[in-house]
C-alpha cells in the first residue's frame, strides 16, 4: 500500500459485466492494487452509461457480451462523448473480427475467458492513470 499517497483521490472503477458471479470475483481481487479506489459496478452498458454521465470514472472493465449494447459500443458512446481513459474489455467470444475491432478503437488492454485473476489485476495496474496526469486533465481524459 506504499503507493496511496501518490494519488490525490481514489481511483474510480467501473465494470461492467452481466454475469454477477465474475462481477464478484473481480470486485474481490481488485484490492490486490495496493491502491486507493472506488468500485462500481453495472450489469449492461445502458446502466454503465448512466453511472458515467452522473460522475465520470478513471477506468472502465468492460465484458463485450452484454446484454443489450456490447462492451465495444460502450466504449464508442464514451469515446464519442469525450472520454478516453484506460480501458479493458474481456470476452469469452475471442475472434479475429473482435480483435481488429479493438485494435481499431486503440481500446488498452484485451483478456480472453477464462483468465486468472492476477492476470486481470496486473493489467488493470497497468492501466492506471499516472497521479500527474489525472491533475492536469482533471474530469475527462
Amino acid at each position: 500500500m506504499g503507493t496511496d499517497t501518490a494519488y490525490d483521490h481514489p481511483i474510480r472503477i467501473l465494470l461492467v459485466e452481466d454475469d454477477s458471479h465474475i462481477g464478484r470475483i473481480i470486485e474481490l481481487s481488485l484490492p490486490e492494487l495496493g491502491i486507493p479506489y472506488e468500485f462500481t459496478s453495472a450489469i449492461s452498458a445502458e446502466d454503465g452509461l448512466d453511472l458515467w454521465e452522473r460522475r465520470p470514472f478513471d477506468v472502465l472493465l468492460t465484458d463485450y457480451n452484454l446484454r443489450g449494447m456490447n462492451g465495444l459500443q460502450l466504449i464508442e458512446e464514451l469515446r464519442r462523448q469525450g472520454f478516453h481513459v484506460p480501458t479493458l474489455l474481456v470476452t469469452a467470444y475471442d475472434s479475429s473480427d473482435l480483435r481488429r475491432d479493438v485494435r481499431s478503437l486503440n481500446i488498452d488492454a484485451y483478456l480472453t475467458k477464462p483468465f486468472f485473476m492476477d492476470e486481470l489485476v496486473d493489467t488493470v495496474r497497468r492501466l492506471l492513470p499516472a497521479p500527474a496526469a489525472r491533475e492536469v486533465n482533471g474530469g475527462k481524459h
